[in-house]
């Protein structure tokens, strides 16, 4: 007969179950958006066209850095979450910054 401990053991798998599978629906759904992103803005493979610009690349980084920011989150199991909520959100401000401006300046 399963006693309190296993049974908060359980909830708790299966929290952190549905949590890692409704994580993995969200990256899939958003590589599927990037990818359909990606083949209408492109267009054609022109090595001389203008490129992405400022504001493409801003759309394009804040998915990167959403992305990023989740899996680090969820891999990191989600221990103190409200102390950890003010690293997280500097954290995808930085990330946000870097890869806006790496792929504004690259594509």
């Amino acid at each position: 007969m399963p006693g309190d401990g296993d049974r908060k053991d359980q909830r708790a798998a299966t929290r952190l179950f549905v949590a890692a599978a409704l994580a993995l629906i969200l990256l899939v759904g958003m590589g599927v958006a990037g990818l359909y992103y990606f083949t209408e803005a492109m267009g054609e493979a022109d090595p001389f066209s203008q490129g992405l610009g400022l504001k493409n690349a801003a759309l394009i980084s804040f998915g990167v850095s959403f992305a990023a920011i989740l899996v680090m989150t969820i891999a990191s199991g989600g221990d103190a979450l409200l102390g950890e909520l003010p690293f997280t959100i500097i954290g995808f401000l930085i990330f946000f910054v870097v890869f806006w401006l790496m792929i504004a300046w690259i594509f």
